[in-house]
């Protein structure tokens, strides 16, 4: 068999490399179906992720602000019930006048 192909016309015509890339091309053309369906799962997998990072850094975002809120409220000593008292009594005094 193989000695009736080395000595065909074909490969006397085109030549072992144009056989050769035949033989490459057929073989991809074989795997085209299985590369595609991995290429769309990889697709599919790097979407979740980014959806994924995407709610992360909103919920970032969103402790990030919780947090400054209260930070500002320790900086201007907001959450000791004297000092509210205080403030409280100070507003309804400027209200007042």
């Amino acid at each position: 068999m193989i000695t009736e192909l080395l000595s065909s016309p074909l490969i006397k015509e085109c030549g072992v490399c144009a056989l050769m890339f035949y033989a490459f091309y057929l073989v991809l053309q074989f795997n085209k179906s299985s590369i595609e369906a991995l290429i769309k799962q990889q697709s599919d997998f790097m979407n979740k992720i980014f959806e994924l990072y995407n709610k992360l850094i909103e919920s970032n975002i969103f402790n990030s602000s919780m947090l400054q809120k209260i930070h500002d409220n320790i900086v201007n000593n907001q959450w000791c019930p004297y000092i509210k008292k205080i403030n409280h009594q100070e507003n309804k005094e400027e209200v007042k006048k």
